[in-house]
């Protein structure tokens, strides 16, 4: 998730010992066995948008399924893309949009899951701008992240032209200008503007039919040598989504405020309370949606979408990115009654 700096320097969330996919040593003789070791890399530094991971590590259901897991830390430069596909750890967090076009260079990636139904990205604008619909920011200018994908799905499904700063992750630019608009994340940059008392307004992007999941993934590697180590991550981190949600989050919480100081307990219940207001985590139960589930109608119209705006290097196929096989199977009978 990357946004402005919050000024910490990568760190480990470490339980026991280190080592990517490496097995302890044999048990003695009635020994429980030993817990197979593997890696997750985030997407940002510590924060309740990786609130589930954290919960399934602080209440023990990775090391249920026999996982011992270390969480790494993301930031403006970690790619764990890169991290995955070269084998340096074995998950990583990010966007389906973000594996399609990484497959369209030839990067075996595989969703495994979603840990959000609704991708948080925003337009953060001040209301005394004038802007009250996407329509409004044609002719403006705009910080984000190059070379963006949503940012050319937005121009062309609203026929906007904008110009573009490459984002810095600050806000400064933005609270000294009430002209000045940028890329946000509704559980997270609009807390910070209004603490400093900007009037500040959003449009969440999936409101203009930019739709990507956020997700879990690994190699197609590793899912070929290692398919129950998946389906036994992706099924403790749904549990650990679902109680960070609806259970008590408090010791994930203390755990995430002491990897990143940023995060107060203020700022974590309103980012929380974001994610609930929005449904962002378990999607609408109405649509038959829920946590972690991946449609494949969807991703497939997201593949179909993203070749026609030309990002994608080669054809994509659904089967190159995505097997629903490693969700459990309440999440796939809920998928499979939508």
């Amino acid at each position: 998730m990357k946004r402005f700096s919050i000024g910490l320097s990568f760190a480990f969330v470490l339980i026991g010992l280190t080592g990517c996919g490496e097995k302890a040593s044999a048990p003695s003789a009635g020994a429980a066995p030993p817990l197979t070791k593997i890696t997750v890399q985030t997407d940002w530094y510590a924060q309740p948008e990786h609130g589930g991971f954290y919960q399934a590590l602080v209440k023990g259901y990775y090391r249920e399924v026999g996982l011992d897991v270390t969480i790494n830390q993301g930031g403006p430069n970690a790619i764990p893309r890169q991290k995955v596909a070269t084998g340096a750890v074995e998950f990583g967090v990010g966007r389906t949009d973000e594996l399609l076009v990484a497959a369209g260079q030839g990067v075996p990636l595989v969703a495994l899951g979603a840990l959000m139904q609704r991708d948080p990205q925003a337009i953060l604008f001040h209301k005394e701008s004038g802007i009250r619909d996407f329509k409004d920011l044609d002719g403006r200018g705009l910080m984000a992240e190059p070379g963006a994908v949503w940012l050319k799905i937005l121009e062309k499904k609203m026929g906007l032209k904008m110009s573009t700063l490459p984002l810095d992750y600050g806000l400064s630019r933005f609270l000294a200008d009430k002209k000045f608009v940028q890329q946000c994340f509704i559980t997270n940059e609009p807390f910070y503007v209004r603490q400093q008392g900007a009037d500040a307004g959003t449009l969440l992007l999936s409101d203009a039919g930019i739709r990507p999941y956020r997700i879990w993934y690994t190699s197609r590697s590793f899912l070929t040598k290692n398919p129950a180590v998946a389906r036994a991550f992706t099924a403790a981190s749904i549990r650990g989504w679902r109680d960070y949600i609806e259970g008590d989050r408090k010791e994930a919480d203390a755990l995430i405020g002491s990897l990143n100081p940023k995060m107060v307990p203020e700022f974590i219940a309103y980012s929380v309370g974001v994610m609930r207001e929005f449904k962002l985590v378990e999607g609408d139960p109405s649509k038959g949606e829920r946590i972690g589930q991946i449609d494949p109608v969807r991703l497939a119209n997201e593949i179909t979408e993203l070749t026609a705006i030309g990002v994608l290097g080669r054809p994509v196929k659904l089967a190159d990115v995505w097997d629903e096989t490693f969700l459990p199977e309440d999440v796939r009978a809920a998928a499979a009654r939508k």
